[in-house]
């Protein structure tokens, strides 16, 4: 059976298509780091068709009602391992092959001509794009396999303050 071409009847008129492989794979690289984790979920739910989200840190923040500085973490944390790229400021990019919001976006006319157009999202002709742009992260672009949780080393912060608290354990023992 094909697909439907347009996404007509679907909920905003949008489709959304997420990779059961990162749905369960989210919760699990995440299980120390809440912020994160509702981060991306919100990401997921407010990105655009093409899977762009148009919002600040300060308007993230906001949102999930946490400070500036633990989105900017976060945020830095999901771009190294490629789940995420900053576009612009107030702009990043979902990785295509984990959730895409599909439907119709709008394009600009052709010089010479008046009428706005729309494109439909095909999710195969978008991760082609972002393989050839190579103004995105390589983490992004070449995305291929999801970092095992197993091995996801401990937030700086939370590595710090059990670094400091060994350190006056080693001190109390003396």
């Amino acid at each position: 059976m094909e697909p439907p071409l347009n996404s007509d009847g679907f909920l905003d008129a949008d489709f959304v298509m997420d990779s059961q492989a990162f749905l369960r794979w989210l919760p699990d690289y995440y299980k120390d780091d809440l912020v994160s984790l509702r981060l991306i979920v919100r990401m997921m739910g407010m990105q655009k068709p093409g899977g762009q989200v148009h919002a600040t840190q300060i308007e993230l923040a906001n949102l999930l009602g946490v400070k500036q500085s633990q989105i900017s973490r976060s945020l830095k944390e999901a771009g190294r391992i490629g789940l995420t790229a900053k576009v612009k400021a107030g702009v990043y990019q979902l990785h295509p092959t984990l959730s895409l919001r599909g439907g119709k976006i709008p394009v600009e006319p052709k010089p010479g001509t008046r009428a706005r157009g729309t494109l439909q999202v095909d999710q195969l002709s978008l991760m082609d794009f972002i393989a050839n742009n190579e103004e995105l992260p390589d983490a992004f672009r070449y995305l291929r396999n999801l970092p095992d949780p197993a091995t996801k080393p401990p937030r700086e912060d939370k590595q710090r303050a059990y670094e400091r608290e060994l350190a006056r354990e080693k001190e109390d023992g003396s």
